[in-house]
């Protein structure tokens, strides 16, 4: 008996995962509505991400209220602006998490400027081509996530070279627009799950909701707090960290739940072609599959 009241209690917490990320593809449509632009992916050298700028189409109009515009403030500090991050780090907006994630919702470690920062478990799809967490270095052949082919990509807002610089609040590039997606909506990822791992299996998989004080120290680094790459298969065993924090993995068993550009959202298994993967991932590569495979 007890297995199968595990396996109910799974299929439960499986639909209200799949229900999580149609609101949150609900959001981002509305927000596309109005704004006729998708959210940037990550905010370098600000702090927030895509999962901030739809606050207001969650339904999370008082935290959507306090998020500060611009560079000023950080992660510690007495500034008002300081003080509306480290709420936003702190503030749990469950659309993000998956019920069947494991462990708390909050974490804090000692190295932590921010003690309690709420867990993610969504990432945007930044595309299928990324080998890099920060931005790319071409002459090293490391394509980060400011130059993925997906659809929410890091940006660099500030350009700061040297410790006396100031940031200039001049975003490098325009965020993606529904039109640009050329694949077609249907067949490109928007959101994917992520596993938020401790310990010795990865150490660095960490995901955070609304405010990330790695995107805001200098220009921005370590994207894959709200980034994913497809580039890696799903629910990944023994390869490096760096490929494992990049990745899409859940704690359903057998696959991955998708949110797709259209809205829709798909269960895909853990063995889905690699040509697929790679193909769903990017928005205008023009690649052809047969759909039924996906």
């Amino acid at each position: 008996m007890l297995p199968a009241v595990q396996a109910a209690r799974e299929a439960a917490r499986k639909v209200q995962c799949s229900n999580n990320l149609k609101n949150i593809g609900l959001a981002i449509h509305n927000y596309e509505s109005v704004y006729r632009t998708m959210p940037w992916g990550a905010k370098g050298g600000w702090g927030p991400s895509w999962t901030t700028d739809i606050l207001a189409f969650l339904e999370q109009t008082q935290l959507a209220d306090i998020v500060p515009y611009g560079e000023r403030g950080g992660p510690t500090g007495n500034l008002p602006e300081s003080v509306r991050f480290r709420q936003l780090a702190t503030a749990p907006v469950m659309v993000f998490r998956c019920p069947s994630q494991i462990g708390p919702i909050a974490q804090s470690m000692p190295s932590d400027r921010i003690q309690g920062r709420v867990r993610n478990s969504y990432l945007g799809n930044a595309g299928s081509n990324i080998n890099w967490n920060e931005y790319s270095i071409p002459d090293f052949d490391l394509l980060g996530f400011d130059e993925g082919n997906g659809v929410f990509l890091a940006t660099n807002f500030c350009h700061i070279q040297s410790g006396g610089d100031v940031c200039d609040n001049r975003p490098d590039r325009k965020p993606i627009k529904f039109a640009g997606i050329l694949d077609g909506l249907s067949n490109t990822v928007m959101i994917g799950e992520t596993r938020y791992i401790d310990g010795d299996e990865c150490g660095v998989c960490d995901h955070f909701m609304l405010y990330h004080e790695d995107f805001d120290t200098q220009n921005g680094q370590d994207f894959s707090e709200a980034l994913c790459s497809l580039r890696q298969g799903f629910n990944l065993q023994n390869v490096s960290k760096d490929d494992l924090q990049m990745s899409l993995g859940s704690f359903h068993p057998g696959g991955v739940h998708l949110l797709m550009c259209d809205g829709s959202v798909r269960f895909t298994t853990d063995s889905l072609d690699d040509e697929i993967r790679h193909a769903i991932g990017s928005r205008d590569n023009r690649e052809v599959f047969d759909a039924t495979e996906f």
